[in-house]
């Protein structure tokens, strides 16, 4: 089990939740907007915080260790093939769209970026936005960004502690103010901006739109209403498959005492811890473990001693 560092992102709309819900250290930051957890993306790095491999990034680890441990895609383009974060809404995300894998590599040299969100938890009256409530056509979408009324165009979800949305490439999407929110996704930084509310950067200058791009992407299609799937069971001690998207699974564990649960065979797996506290023995050895804290898994069976609720992601 090796534990990772976070690299905090400091976006405008950011908030304090990372700090006040997840307990982590952010330092003399204000606010964070994005707290990377897992990542080997050359915008921001995840560092291993102890023992033998200490101060390096992931990249450099498995630079010694192998690629190979993270299969066909590591060794291809040594990274892994996805990323997790937090993300901690204070105020709306820009309405945006990311590209396919064919169309990103052509023009940003990165990745595509398909995503899932795992609702940690929404202020009253919190919502996303998530795909076009009708079919529309690209002069339309650009008259509305023009003028402002875009958000009519667009599916409106009320959101609650627990749903999980699963977002593909050319989806036009939010995140908005209130939700803090786990993103699971493929290795990318790709996002192109349709619409960002009028608001202006710190030097007061209205942030870039990708409007080209982004039109080149969209999936102009009605999307038909998601509805998040509550996956937080009344008494939230079993454990629940959230999600596959394709070689990826996210698996939601609740302990309460002594629970011991099984790590996919898989070539790569992390814990997050989500709340609570306790151990965490695998074959390996024991290590205390405890909210907002994010661990790369090194073996298969563990046993878990405390309370505390644990996401598993596996590719």
């Amino acid at each position: 089990m090796i534990r990772l560092n976070s690299i905090y992102k400091t976006m405008l709309w950011g908030g304090t939740k990372v700090r006040d819900v997840l307990h982590k250290d952010i330092g003399d930051l204000k606010k964070v907007a994005e707290s990377w957890e897992v990542s080997t993306h050359p915008s921001g790095e995840s560092i291993i915080a102890s023992g033998e491999y200490a101060g390096k990034t992931l990249s450099e680890f498995y630079d010694t260790v192998g690629w190979e441990y993270v299969g066909e895609y590591g060794e291809k383009h040594k990274r892994l093939p996805i990323m997790v974060k937090y993300i901690d809404a204070h105020e709306n995300l820009s309405i945006q769209v990311h590209p396919g894998e064919r169309y990103a590599r052509k023009h940003e040299k990165d990745g595509g970026k398909n995503e899932m969100w795992y609702v940690l938890g929404a202020d009253e009256g919190a919502y996303l936005y998530l795909g076009f409530n009708r079919d529309v056509s690209k002069a339309e979408v650009r008259r509305a960004v023009k003028d402002g009324t875009i958000e009519s165009l667009l599916n409106k979800i009320p959101v609650k502690e627990g749903e999980v949305f699963y977002i593909p490439a050319g989806t036009v999407h939010a995140i908005g103010a209130g939700c803090l929110i786990c993103e699971i996704q493929q290795t990318s930084d790709a996002t192109y901006r349709l619409y960002d509310y009028g608001r202006l950067d710190d030097n007061g200058k209205p942030r870039q739109l990708h409007l080209k791009k982004a039109m080149d992407v969209l999936n102009l299609k009605r999307s038909p209403m998601p509805t998040g799937r509550s996956i937080l069971s009344a008494n939230r001690k079993a454990n629940k498959m959230l999600g596959v998207i394709g070689h990826l699974t996210v698996t939601e564990y609740n302990a309460s005492g002594e629970y011991t649960f099984f790590a996919p065979l898989s070539k790569f797996s992390v814990a997050l811890v989500l709340t609570g506290e306790g151990t965490m023995e695998g074959t390996e050895g024991k290590t205390y473990i405890s909210q907002g804290e994010t661990w790369l898994l090194t073996c298969h069976r563990y046993t878990i001693k405390g309370n505390c609720r644990i996401l598993i992601v596996s590719y």
